[in-house]
């Protein structure tokens, strides 16, 4: 499952895209984070890459986004399917 940690970026400050963050809140995949100036932080945890691409496609396309940075991505699995010694117990 991906997982990303993303900053979007607003064209002015948080409060004058009231509507763009309501759809943000809307997409179960997303979590909001902390919120500064024209910057809020999203995670996105998907169940498929293809599902995490449309989501980040949709973010990008919101009126008022001007750009959505990538902090970290994570590909997550279920430890009992991993057979690394690190999962062994």
């Amino acid at each position: 499952m991906p997982i990303s940690g993303l900053v979007v970026t607003f064209a002015s400050s948080l409060e004058n895209h009231a509507d763009a963050i309501e759809s943000l809140r809307v997409i179960p995949e997303i979590d909001l984070g902390q919120a500064s100036g024209s910057k809020l932080a999203i995670v996105v945890d998907s169940g498929t890459q293809n599902r995490d691409q449309e989501i980040w496609n949709t973010v990008q396309a919101l009126p008022g986004v001007i750009d959505l940075a990538v902090a970290m991505v994570a590909f997550d699995k279920d430890n009992e399917d991993d057979p690394s010694p690190r999962n062994r117990r």
